[in-house]
């Protein structure tokens, strides 16, 4: 694949559903960061696990941002979700709220717990006690992945040892879906993300969660408020200035712009499959 984005000077390599391509492309949108949206299909041609991709990203994971000539010296390259926003956030300047002195300790409490949370065990947990046929499916599905990452190291040029990384952390995530009781595993998910949405700054008003403005709080919590209502989980915040919060919030421009999935989008999910083979595409700011 040829990620040469020409003019522009960054390119989002995302996946139209993945839950931290959203936090990266709801930051860069809010923060007014000019891009370019190579989409990457990460589930049926599985372009991530690449050997292309891989240079970009030795995790081979979605989000990665860098640079359009990302192969020249010095060049750019983020290769996570909270470094995307750490960036969008510099670039936002003074029309976020984080670098104000008294509330940028609070704000980084709101993320890094955002991040304590496993979403992805969250997601699958939930889908896999709600559909027989996805339990079954699933471990295999993890497994042939394991067996093809352990193949593809033997033979790799440079030792494999990214690609038996991978294999090591879907090694990890097939015994999380295959052992134990899913129920209470997922019982515990929604105490954890009880808990931090309870922990949220009480909402005053402002169009933020912490004043007049936006801030990366505001990133994550409305990225997270859309996968929970995705998965029918909205119901574990019942506080009316969350909810309040959430409804203006989601009227935002960027909310739209960004492509925030608050439900399965079939139709989208195979658009975005075809149009990951077309190239990079422009997004205004």
């Amino acid at each position: 694949d040829d990620w040469s984005m020409g003019d522009q000077e960054l390119v989002l390599l995302h996946a139209a559903p993945s839950y931290y391509s959203m936090v990266a492309r709801l930051a860069l949108v809010e923060a007014g960061v000019a891009f370019c949206s190579q989409l990457i299909d990460i589930h049926l041609a599985k372009q991530q696990l690449g050997d292309r991709y891989r240079q970009l990203n030795p995790a081979m994971t979605v989000p990665t941002l860098c640079a359009a000539d990302w192969s020249s010296p010095g060049a750019r390259i983020w290769t996570d979700s909270r470094d995307i926003l750490a960036f969008a956030s510099q670039s936002a300047a003074a029309t976020w709220l984080d670098f104000c002195p008294n509330l940028r300790d609070q704000i980084a409490d709101v993320v890094a717990g955002h991040y304590a949370i496993s979403i992805e065990d969250l997601t699958f947990g939930k889908a896999i006690l709600s559909n027989p046929v996805l339990k079954r499916i699933v471990p295999k599905l993890l497994q042939s992945l394991v067996d093809g990452l352990e193949r593809r190291a033997e033979g790799a040029a440079d030792g494999g040892a990214s690609l038996r990384a991978k294999a090591q952390q879907n090694r990890e995530r097939l015994a999380y879906f295959s052992q134990g009781s899913q129920l209470d595993k997922l019982d515990l998910m929604r105490t954890q993300v009880g808990s931090y949405l309870a922990s949220l700054p009480l909402v005053t008003g402002g169009p933020g969660l912490f004043g007049d403005r936006p801030s990366s709080a505001d990133v994550v919590v409305a990225v997270l408020f859309a996968r929970l209502e995705m998965i029918q989980e909205l119901d574990l915040e019942a506080r009316p200035d969350l909810q309040a919060w959430w409804l203006q919030f989601q009227q935002r421009q960027s909310f739209r712009q960004a492509e925030i999935w608050t439900r399965f989008r079939r139709r989208r999910f195979v658009q975005a499959i075809f149009v990951a083979k077309l190239g990079p595409r422009p997004i205004p700011v």
